[in-house]
Parts: structure tokens; C-alpha cells; sequence
């Protein structure tokens, strides 16, 4: 499977394009799954199709939104005509200051890593986002002064009004915003540090609150406790890691952090129902044998 980094037209690690432009210019690479180490939003104004992400199935439709994650598999096929937008850009690009990181997490937008799910707004209500487009696509088209600073400035708006347009898909529950917050930097922290912490504990201390209260508020925004985030995030992990042909179990249970081969197997078989090599076989046979 295919990582795509993300080459511009210069230096600047920031992308927004049509979906023409991507289907003619890099057609090559979105052919079978892949994945990218930068941020995705892809937006799709007319047309239909499917598109895969973390090997689950979506339909798509006039009016979805795709806010990708780096290190997501995805692989999306349209029938037919379609048309709409494709941003892309890397995450110390945005993240320049601390402000900006929390603003990336606290916008909701993209963690939900263990719970994707495509936003959905009216075409014709699509004048709410497309003003945000329209001028970030003429700031990288124009190299003018202090052009990062105006796509970031930009880029930061077309995120909050975003937040903003999709605000009843991204929590379903009634919680404060503080709940809210603490269980999206959880996420956050999570999908930096699975690997190497996972206990809940050790998540706690780094938000300076109690395990128990992190669990409790973790379950009451996302319906899950802490500790099946983390559990299914290094699952996840290793799903994505099992695309790979040359990588083996022994070589993946160590980068995942157990101490051998026959743990990580009888976790993975735990949380799947599927010893991880039937699982890697099932897997490329479904996306790369066929």
C-alpha cells in the first residue's frame, strides 16, 4: 500500500484543487487503497460513488464531506461525472502554534478516527463553505506577499465554519464543552502515544484529571469508555498495518509495543474474532488480488 506525501507545486505544504485537477494529475495513485501523511478534505458537490475509509464502506453523494486524518486508508470511486473540491495540507503547516493545534482538535472535525463517519450538507446550502474555497483557492494560486499566513488565516476560518455547518453530526449527546474537550484530547493523545501508553492512567495524568473521570467522560461523549479507544486504536493499527505484504506479525507486534508475536496475535484475535493472518489474507484478496 501506497503512503502519499504531499509534493506542491512549491514550497508551500498546502493544496486545494478541484476534483478534476486530482482525477487527471494524480489518477495513478488513488487507483487502490492508500494512505496519506498529511491532513485530506475532500468534498464532493455532484456526482456519486463509494469510497473506503479504514476499510469500512461509505456511500457518497452530492453533499459529503470527508475530513481525513494522516495515516487513514482510504480508496473512494465515482460513477461517472462528478465534481467538488480536495484540500490537502500537512499538519506542521497548520499546527505552527500551540493555538492552532488545540483549534484543529476543539473544531472536532477529524477525531474521530475510531468512528468515521462522512459529514452531509445541502447542495444548495453549499454557499456557506464555498466563499472559504473560492478565496483559499486564489490565495495558492496567486503567490503574493505573506501567502502562507493569508492560506492559514484562511484555513483556519474555512475549519470553524465548518465546525460550524456540520455542528449537529459531530456531537450526538448532550455535554458540556469542557466534556467535549477533554474527550477529544484524549483522542488526540491517543492516536500520538498508542504504541507506547496504553493504560488509561497514564492518559489521565497527562490531562491532570483522575482515570475514573476520564473514563466516565470518555463513555458519556463517545458512548465508549478510555479504554476501548485505545484498544481498538492499536487494532486499527494493525488492520492497516496487515495491507502491508512485507511487514510481518512478529516485526508489527513489536512496533505496536508487545513483547512478542503471541500476545499481539491473541489480542488481535480477541478484538477481532480473526487470527491476524486470516485476517491479512482476507484483506489483500478483497483490495489487491482481485
Amino acid at each position: 500500500m501506497e503512503t502519499l506525501h504531499l509534493h506542491t507545486a512549491d514550497t508551500t505544504p498546502f493544496e486545494i484543487h478541484p476534483m478534476s485537477w486530482v482525477d487527471e494529475q494524480r489518477h495513478e495513485h488513488t487507483l487502490t487503497p492508500h494512505r496519506h501523511d498529511y491532513y485530506v478534505i475532500i468534498g464532493v458537490t455532484s456526482g456519486r460513488g463509494n469510497h473506503n475509509v479504514d476499510f469500512q464502506h461509505y456511500d457518497v453523494q452530492p453533499g459529503s464531506w470527508w475530513f481525513l486524518s494522516p495515516g487513514q486508508v482510504h480508496h473512494m470511486q465515482m460513477d461517472g461525472p462528478h465534481e467538488g473540491w480536495v484540500l490537502s495540507f500537512e499538519p506542521d503547516f497548520f499546527c505552527i502554534s500551540e493555538a492552532n493545534r488545540e483549534l484543529l482538535i476543539n473544531t472536532g472535525l477529524f477525531q474521530n478516527v475510531l468512528d468515521f463517519k462522512p459529514y452531509f450538507i445541502p447542495p444548495e446550502q453549499l454557499d456557506l463553505l464555498e466563499p472559504y474555497l473560492q478565496t483559499l483557492q486564489g490565495e495558492y494560486q496567486q503567490k503574493r506577499a505573506l501567502r502562507e499566513d493569508m492560506i492559514r488565516a484562511w484555513l483556519q476560518l474555512f475549519l470553524i465554519q465548518a465546525s460550524r455547518t456540520f455542528a449537529d453530526q459531530l456531537v450526538t449527546v448532550s455535554e458540556t464543552s469542557k466534556s467535549v474537550c477533554i474527550a477529544r484530547q484524549f483522542q488526540d493523545l491517543v492516536d500520538r502515544d498508542f504504541t507506547r501508553k496504553t493504560r488509561v492512567s497514564e492518559y489521565a495524568d497527562q490531562l491532570n484529571i483522575t482515570p475514573s473521570h476520564l473514563n466516565d467522560t470518555v463513555k458519556k461523549v463517545t458512548g465508549q469508555p478510555a479504554s476501548e479507544h485505545i484498544k481498538q486504536r492499536v487494532v486499527l493499527e494493525a488492520k492497516r498495518r496487515a495491507f502491508y505484504g512485507t511487514t510481518s506479525a512478529k516485526e508489527i507486534a513489536y512496533e505496536l509495543g508487545f513483547e512478542d508475536e503471541a500476545h499481539f496475535s491473541k489480542y488481535f484475535k480477541a478484538n477481532t474474532g480473526q487470527t491476524f493472518t486470516d485476517y491479512r489474507k482476507a484483506i489483500r484478496h478483497k483490495y489487491v488480488e482481485k
